[in-house]
């Protein structure tokens, strides 16, 4: 189970399918809050509370640029001259790093319907006995929550929200 499909969330995501081409069997869900993937990169003017009643957190501004060069934000396997077919400046805006960030996923097979969206997740307990995750989450679209046991776990939620998990 991977919670949160930003950055992290989908390059976890894309390294389950390398495993999976290197013969690996591996099962994973992947639950997104947002509409689309992409955490705080993507765009949205929403604030406070979305039409579900849940926390809206933080989004990038529209004319952010990145305060660190992109050879410390690029994957070593894709990298940026990869993606664009030439140099780009040094600290590239938002939306040259989302879009790279897409490529990206795009490049190691991670798909839309690989991911859960509108999906929020509740609560979390771990088995020690079957040593099992348990994952409450919340269809937001239909209104209908659900568990659903894992036997690994991974985080991806960001560091700018604060886990209700």
């Amino acid at each position: 189970c991977v919670i949160g499909a930003g950055p992290s969330g989908m390059s976890t995501l894309g390294m389950f399918n390398k495993l999976r081409d290197q013969g690996e069997e591996c099962e994973v869900t992947c639950f997104e809050k947002q509409e689309v993937p992409g955490g705080l990169w993507n765009l949205t003017w929403k604030t406070g509370t979305d039409e579900f009643g849940e926390p809206v957190h933080c989004s990038q501004y529209r004319d952010l640029f990145s305060n660190g060069p992109k050879e410390c934000l690029e994957f070593p396997e894709y990298t940026f001259l990869d993606h664009f077919g030439k140099n780009i400046p040094a600290c590239p805006p938002r939306e040259v790093l989302i879009d790279y960030l897409r490529g990206y996923w795009k490049f190691n097979g991670v798909k839309k319907e690989d991911i859960l969206t509108k999906h929020t997740v509740r609560n979390v307990s771990f088995d020690e006995k079957t040593a099992t995750f348990t994952v409450k989450v919340a269809n937001l679209e239909k209104g209908v929550d659900f568990e659903q046991e894992f036997d690994r776990l991974i985080v991806a939620s960001g560091h700018f929200s604060v886990p209700h998990v």
